[in-house]
């Protein structure tokens, strides 16, 4: 399964909106819902959305040949779910890990409606270390095209953007402000930030 653009956060002149029915926003919540995270180290494609726009609008302006048809967008390094949710911590929330067996028996246990995960329960209580195995995608063709314009070719989330995404999420009303969310980004420029996702979990 491709997560790919999993991150895609647009920004607009009503303000800012992001797609909260993503499954690593409702794994996200679900697991702060739940207050367990699952030992899954499985690598992620999460790409900033700025660095997609870049490698777009240069490939889209950009005199490629025959031989560079083909722009896989990849981060650079590789996040994890490890590291994406153990980012929940960090920023306060009161989350306990535990291996992928045991969370999801907790799940299956106490899962209701209004838990983000609900939707997904026949996924994500099946074997999620086996489905949700990022492909490996070549990408040599766009680190060429971003070189040859002297631009970065690595990019990837860290913790302290997924500390803004969580911010956002928490402004959106999507996520909770954790207990203990001093160290929480408050995302406040003055524009209106919304969840956009057709549940409205």
């Amino acid at each position: 399964m491709s997560l790919f653009l999993t991150l895609l956060f647009s920004g607009c002149d009503s303000g800012v909106v992001t797609n909260t029915d993503d499954f690593i926003w409702r794994m996200v919540k679900g697991c702060i819902q739940l207050g367990v995270v699952p030992n899954i180290n499985n690598t992620i494609n999460m790409v900033p959305v700025d660095h997609v726009a870049l490698c777009t609008s240069l490939a889209a302006v950009s005199c490629v040949g025959d031989d560079m048809r083909v722009l896989h967008v990849e981060a650079s390094p590789l996040p994890t779910f490890n590291s994406v949710l153990s980012v929940l911590w960090k920023y306060g929330y009161a989350v306990e890990g535990c291996e992928y067996v045991e969370w999801r028996l907790r799940l299956e246990r106490h899962a209701v409606e209004d838990n983000a995960l609900f939707p997904l329960l026949h996924f994500v209580l099946d074997d999620l270390p086996t489905s949700t195995k990022a492909p490996e995608l070549d990408d040599r063709n766009t680190r060429r095209l971003l070189e040859e314009e002297g631009e970065g070719t690595k990019k990837s989330v860290d913790d302290e953007l997924m500390g803004k995404y969580l911010g956002w999420l928490v402004g959106a009303g999507f996520l909770p402000r954790p207990l203990d969310g001093k160290a929480l980004p408050v995302m406040n420029d003055g524009r209106v930030i919304r969840a956009s996702g057709r549940s409205g979990m």
